[in-house]
């Protein structure tokens, strides 16, 4: 009977029959019955036959050598064996051929649904291989030839029963098999992927990361080549333990949601509104609902999708499934791979899915089609990867996070995450350590309002109990920061690496250039001069970054943005020093500088100062025409490229530092002047530049000055400024220095010498007549001198000299024109006789430091004014001025302004009658002022003109009388 006889291929060729092996002693017999029975009653042309049995050297006769062996086959079969045109078959069943019944085994494995079943078959089709198909019977690259589907189909099986065995949670199980099929086959990545899976699932995670290891190194070194995505994804998911890896219920309903945070805060609102899309808008619709969260990194996006997944999870009785669509390296994973996996949650067999995108796309929407299921998808890099793994039916919802809006989902509801209010960072780093809201708050700065940071730390104060004080400090160094945000497989750095990583090159390049801007706040312009580009591409890279969310904006009118702690370190980290770059910027900066300045109008430049460089920008350059105002937002910027510039370039930031310094005066910000001023000096003395230290010594005196240093701390300033322009030849630095060592010379009460001062400066311009410019600065001493001395009348006549010769329209103008008042409201008239010129200087005046935004200026010309209307009788108004100039004084202290405040005051009170309110205020007034200089002289000269003189009044005495 035919089924008495059973041929076995599957390894060494065989022949059994009645439970005994029937002997084939040729090598060539036995090939000869195998390739017969590949394809059992198919006829093989004896030509095919002749080339397989002698591969190398022919028998004499072949063909008859071919018929001896076939009559030696039919000797031994009791199978039928036919012989004709188009060659030789064996007709046997397909159940008598072993590797018959192993394709038979399997095709019924993949149509069983049942998983049990499913194993059972394919475990008895695996057992029928007893090692290589037809070994030992012909040259290993012939068998190779002759067997390769047979080879493939058998390991198809192996994955098929090691699947199956792996969804049936027969993990520990298959592990020694598992280990035996990696040894065997070390290129086959899915027997690598499934050990994997199996040691994961076994709590062996270092032990399947090391398996990668071992595949990584075998393909490199015998192909040279990479794991496929397969391997790569499952690598990182068993490093992030994703909760995709673990045993599907036995329901077969996927539950793929991660664990839900225990503390989230700042996000209800958010979540609230979500939610409630999701629920009506896709069941109301027909069209799946659809939500992203997007943001900067860090800002907790992920976290707050599954929260949302959790709060909705009963909503969708068919599952969750929960995907991230970024691997470890930042890059996108590939739809088609996403697709598998949605695939397999859902129930189906690598087997069953098609290998292209559209089909799986196809085949997912049909497993969907009747089912209510929310998928949550995790750091989507766009648009296109999302939209292949979208369901069609409204039951479906969908969430992902991105770390920008995914411009090409239309009908998405877009929600951006920002940082956390310090308030609610307070709270949730208090909640997470442990140790309250008050106790963390110094650190909460450090943290900019980023749920990972403050997790971060969080985690480490509960955990390891750091001191505060210790993390302040640590958070505080740039340098430090983002090695110290690490906790577990948390960090902040890895976080931020994988946006970098989205972008391309030039973004990423100007991402580390930023580095070089350091002002917390900045405009999109600094990215052309980064980049050497033009302002409208610099513009579309800079968007790239702000899309990104490593770039923040702050404000909108005008557009300023910023980098959070942690971003700028990173920047820091990457940026590597280029001249050429940072030159380019700095110089930038300085032509923008130059500009602004150049429209403010204080006229206290002196010397020739460089420009900046080439690079143009129309746009900005338009904008710093403002001068002033445009200088209100971009200071942070200019001072930060000061700072920037002075230790390597310092002639490019003493330039920069004395262009600022102007916009600094008007707007009295004296700390800044003063830090700025005295860097600059340094740099320049350390350099040599002695043409620009002797002009910073003159800004540094101004402000120290103004600030009310002592003469001991002044003089040698101006002391150095003298000699730098003598050295350098330079009349009008002379004039300068001289000017202030004039000014100190009235301080100590010597307004004699003031003028002779004056009258050595005048001398100056007189021998060098390209000082001419000057002599208005020298009139200023004469002036003063006078005036201080007594002398009213002259002193009156050289301050109007004086401001009939400064450019009109400055704020040194303006400055004149406010002593020149105080010169004609002097005198025992009280200024009667020259209301018509007080009323037109102080107009003048007025429009100077109104236009140019000189607030404190404006206290000064109040102040003044407010005597003038005094004299007309307008004592409401006078009231009203010396109010504004007292609270701006409040603002911004002044002892000469307060001494006129307080001058002006009497004045009122004595026109109203009250004098004894306004011998008070001027004995207040004299009593505060340092007891010599200037403003206690003043103060007792109007004392003693509106008669009020007092015991307070004999610490004075007129000059002329020493």
């Amino acid at each position: 009977m035919l089924s008495a006889m059973e041929f076995r291929l599957l390894g060494p060729v065989q022949i059994w029959s009645k439970g005994e092996q029937l002997p084939l002693r040729r090598r060539q017999e036995r090939l000869l019955l195998a390739v017969l029975l590949l394809e059992p009653g198919k006829p093989v042309p004896a030509e095919r036959l002749i080339d397989l049995l002698w591969p190398d050297a022919l028998p004499a006769n072949p063909r008859r050598a071919l018929q001896v062996y076939m009559s030696r086959l039919r000797a031994v079969l009791d199978t039928k064996v036919t012989s004709g045109t188009e060659g030789y078959a064996i007709l046997a069943e397909p159940a008598q051929v072993d590797a018959e019944r192993f394709k038979s085994l399997v095709d019924q494995a993949r149509r069983q649904e049942d998983l049990e079943r499913r194993s059972k078959l394919l475990t008895e089709a695996l057992q029928l291989w007893r090692g290589p198909a037809l070994a030992g019977v012909t040259a290993e690259d012939v068998r190779r030839r002759l067997c390769g589907s047979l080879e493939e189909a058998r390991w198809a099986a192996e994955e098929l029963r090691l699947s199956t065995e792996l969804a049936l949670g027969h993990h520990q199980e298959l592990l020694p098999d598992l280990a035996q099929l990696t040894a065997l086959q070390p290129e086959r990545e899915t027997f690598a992927v499934a050990h994997m899976l199996a040691l994961y699932r076994s709590g062996r995670q270092a032990d399947a990361l090391a398996v990668y290891g071992d595949l990584v190194r075998h393909l490199d070194e015998e192909l040279g080549v990479e794991p496929g995505t397969e391997a790569r994804e499952l690598q990182v998911a068993i490093l992030r333990q994703d909760p995709v890896l673990d045993l599907a219920t036995t329901s077969g309903v996927p539950r793929e949601l991660p664990a839900d945070v225990g503390v989230l805060l700042g996000r209800d609102d958010l979540l609230a509104e979500a939610a409630q899309v999701l629920l009506d808008s896709g069941r109301q619709s027909g069209v799946p609902a659809a939500i992203c969260l997007y943001g900067a990194a860090g800002t907790g996006k992920s976290a707050a999708a599954v929260r949302l997944g959790h709060r909705l999870a009963s909503e969708y009785p068919d599952g969750q499934l929960f995907v991230r669509l970024q691997d470890v390296a930042g890059d996108a994973v590939p739809p088609d791979v996403v697709l598998g996996r949605l695939l397999r949650s859902l129930g189906l067999d690598s087997g069953e899915i098609p290998d292209e995108l559209d089909a799986r796309s196809a085949l997912l929407r049909s497993r969907l089609a009747d089912r209510a299921v929310l998928m949550v998808f995790d750091d989507a890099i766009d648009a296109g990867q999302l939209r292949p793994l979208l369901p069609a039916n409204g039951s479906c919802a969908v969430i992902t996070t991105s770390r920008r809006p995914l411009l090409g989902l239309e009908d998405a509801l877009h929600r951006e995450l920002e940082p956390l209010p310090d308030e609610t960072s307070a709270e949730l780093l208090g909640l997470l350590s442990g140790l309250g809201a008050d106790r963390v708050s110094d650190l909460v700065p450090h943290c900019a309002g980023l749920p990972l940071a403050l997790r971060i730390v969080g985690a480490r104060l509960a955990v390891v109990r750091e001191d505060v004080g210790h993390v302040v400090k640590t958070l505080a160094d740039e340098a430090l920061r983002l090695d110290y945000l690490v906790a577990g497989d948390r960090a902040v750095r890895a976080s931020l690496d994988l946006t970098l990583r989205v972008a391309d090159s030039l973004t990423r390049d100007l991402f580390a250039r930023l580095a070089l801007v350091g002002a917390d706040e900045f405009a999109a312009w600094v990215a052309a001069p980064l980049l050497d580009l033009d302002e409208d591409a610099a513009a579309v890279v800079f968007d790239n970054l702000v899309a990104l969310g490593l770039v923040q904006q702050r404000r909108i009118n005008p557009p300023r943005y910023g980098l959070h702690g942690m971003v700028r370190a990173l920047a820091v980290e990457q940026y590597a020093a280029a001249d050429d770059d940072e030159l380019r910027y700095l110089d930038t900066v300085l032509r923008l500088v130059t500009i602004a300045d150049e429209h403010i109008d204080h006229a206290a430049v002196m010397i020739e100062l460089d420009r900046g460089g080439n690079f143009v920008l129309p746009a900005t350059e338009e904008l710093a025409a403002a001068g002033a105002s445009w200088l209100d937002t971009e200071g942070p910027v200019v001072r930060a490229a000061v700072e920037r510039a002075l230790p390597k370039w310092p002639r490019l930031g003493s330039m920069l530092a004395l262009r600022f310094a102007g916009y600094l005066a008007v707007r009295d910000d004296r700390e800044v002047r003063r830090s700025v001023l005295d860097a600059a000096r340094a740099a320049a003395a350390a350099a040599g530049e002695l043409e620009l230290e002797a002009d910073l010594c003159r800004c540094l005196f101004g402000a120290l000055a103004q600030a009310g240093a002592p003469v001991a701390d002044l003089r040698p300033l101006t002391d150095r400024a003298v000699a730098l322009a003598e050295q350098l030849g330079n009349p009008a630095l002379r004039m300068a220095a001289l000017s202030q060592q004039g000014w100190l010379t009235a301080q100590v009460g010597d307004f004699a010498g003031m003028s002779r001062v004056g009258e050595e400066m005048l001398a100056v311009v007189d021998a060098h007549p390209e000082a001419e410019p000057e002599r208005a600065r020298a009139l200023d001493q004469v002036g003063g001198g006078y005036f201080l001395s007594g002398r009213i009348d002259e002193g009156r006549q050289a301050r109007r000299e004086a401001a009939a010769l400064s450019p009109s329209g400055t704020r040194l103008h303006a400055i004149r024109l406010v002593l020149l008042a105080e010169s004609l409201l002097a005198g025992d008239d009280l200024g009667a006789a020259h209301v018509p010129e007080l009323t037109a200087v102080l107009a003048e005046a007025r429009e100077i430091v109104e236009r140019i935004g000189d607030e404190l200026g404006i206290a000064h010309v109040d102040n003044t004014e407010a005597q003038l209307l005094v004299l007309t009788g307008d004592l409401a108004g006078a009231e009203t001025l010396l109010r504004h100039a007292a609270d701006i004084l409040t603002r911004r202290p002044d002892s000469t302004g307060e001494g006129a405040n307080a001058a002006g005051w009497a004045r009122l009170h004595v026109a109203a009658g009250r004098i004894d309110e306004a011998r008070q205020v001027m004995d207040t007034a004299i009593g505060n002022a340092p007891a010599t200089g200037v403003a206690q002289y003043e103060l007792a000269m109007h004392s003693r003109a509106l008669g009020l003189d007092s015991a307070s009044t004999h610490r004075t005495k007129d000059p002329s009388q020493r």
